[in-house]
């Protein structure tokens, strides 16, 4: 049900845990709230439950326990409004290779329910901030570079101004100047009533984005906090801080080198 008043957080996240067939658990009671105006950062080892998490939250994996409510709204209950409020980048590709550029964004746009003059304006305007060359999205997105896919995909995440952007991996993929563009748009686009969720390996970009801090390890979040928090404002660096919380067992590395010297 909706909350009564509009003091709820964006995302809350409460007893959350996801097993898969195999008996793996992947995440147990997990627990996150995170305010309107929030920039997320989610990170962790490989395999730690990021896009795991991700999934559940875009509907591409059902949870085992726990609830999820979205702007008040409880995660499983069917509310278009909801769903056209998010944003989303998820880890697979989400595009037809048989249509072009042009062709994948206007179908999204439909399914968003965009009028076609709104829509076409926001798609040249994104096309020309995010592609160098002024026919890129009139190729099929077959040929497309694994860059120009990725950008495809953030331009359909954001093209119908939502609320809540959830990104998994928007750097990977794209050369630097690419990444920067992107980093440049979230931080414009980022308002007091939008809220992010995005998980990267990249922890430098991160560290242009993000507002606040998660680390999923050993099946729940280590940390969650703000950013300055977790590098003792600024005294150490995200890459150091995410280090000690990951790696807590000492690794000999003098012993290692010793045979091979």
């Amino acid at each position: 049900m909706s909350n009564p008043d509009e003091s709820y957080s964006a995302i809350s996240i409460q007893n959350l845990s996801k097993s898969y067939i195999q008996g793996k658990t992947v995440l147990e009671n997990l627990n996150l709230d995170l305010e309107k105006g929030n920039c997320f950062g989610l990170l962790g080892n490989n395999g730690a439950g990021k896009s795991t998490l991700i999934n559940i939250l875009v509907d591409i994996l059902q949870l085992d326990d726990g609830t999820i409510f979205i702007n008040g709204i409880k995660h499983d209950e069917e509310d278009l409004n909801l769903r056209s409020k998010l944003g989303v980048l998820p880890e697979s590709e989400i595009i037809n290779p048989d249509l072009t550029g042009f062709e994948q964004m206007d179908f999204t746009c439909l399914l968003y329910g965009l009028d076609p003059s709104i829509a076409r304006l926001r798609i040249d305007a994104m096309q020309t901030y995010f592609f160098d060359e002024s026919d890129d999205l009139n190729k099929r997105c077959g040929s497309f570079s694994t860059g120009m896919k990725k950008k495809l995909g953030i331009m359909s995440a954001f093209i119908h101004k939502p609320d809540i952007i959830i990104l998994d991996e928007p750097f990977s993929g794209l050369d630097p100047g690419s990444a920067k563009l992107v980093i440049n748009f979230i931080n414009a686009y980022k308002t007091p009533d939008r809220t992010f969720i995005i998980s990267s390996h990249n922890l430098s970009y991160i560290d242009q984005v993000a507002t606040h801090i998660g680390v999923i390890h050993n099946k729940n979040l280590a940390f969650s906090g703000k950013r300055e928090e977790f590098t003792h404002n600024g005294q150490i660096q995200l890459e150091e801080s995410l280090f000690h919380i990951l790696k807590s067992e000492k690794k000999n590395l003098e012993d290692l080198m010793e045979l091979f010297n």
